[in-house]
């Protein structure tokens, strides 16, 4: 069967060369190009079990059934090139199902999670596609006017008294309150699997 599928893919190549013949000046053609050198990998995949219990909290409100996550360091930035990356990780997590359309695009959101405000990219995704940012809690900006379901977290702005865990996911923590109460809750549960990974 692959045999098979390789002869007609060579001669689907081979054919459009000969199509587009007088037209091989300023075209080049690459037969079975890898598209990604790295291993597709999202950070974060959260599948939300019910239908029937919204998230509550203020980071989850949009979750649906499969919820992809992209986080950025606080040293790195949201450019358009990692837009389109966890765009396209979105489409081939839809696509790579046993049944055709196992899994329905509305059931699909995408979370950016980063501690830059995404300026420039977000001017591109304006003009090329229409895309608007409207900030609907502190921290939290929807993504408007595209099919997906898709928000940024800029953790700098999320408010600690909610988010205590992920507002403090940086370089210079100050020593204050919020600080204190996260060192405590560290201590008295640093067994735990998940603030074991945060020490």
């Amino acid at each position: 069967m692959a045999a098979d599928l390789l002869q007609w893919h060579d001669g689907f190549h081979a054919s459009l060369q000969i199509e587009l013949q007088r037209e091989t000046a300023h075209l080049e053609f690459h037969s079975e190009h890898e598209l990604y050198k790295k291993a597709l990998r999202i950070d974060t995949l959260i599948i939300k079990n019910s239908d029937d219990t919204p998230v509550q909290k203020n980071i989850g409100k949009i979750f649906r059934k499969y919820n992809l996550i992209e986080y950025k360091s606080p040293d790195d930035y949201l450019s358009i090139n990692d837009f389109y990356k966890v765009y396209g990780y979105a489409c081939l997590f839809q696509s790579n199902t046993e049944n055709t359309h196992g899994i329905s695009m509305n059931d699909v959101t995408i979370t950016f999670v980063c501690s830059h405000f995404p300026r420039k990219m977000l001017k591109i995704l304006k003009a090329e596609r229409n895309i608007d940012a409207e900030q609907t809690a502190k921290g939290i900006y929807k993504l408007k006017n595209d099919p997906i379901s898709m928000q940024i977290l800029l953790i700098s702005k999320l408010p600690p008294e909610e988010n205590l865990w992920l507002s403090s996911l940086t370089r210079n923590l100050p020593m204050n309150r919020n600080t204190e109460l996260l060192l405590r809750e560290y201590q008295k549960h640093k067994a735990s699997s998940p603030r074991q990974s945060y020490g």
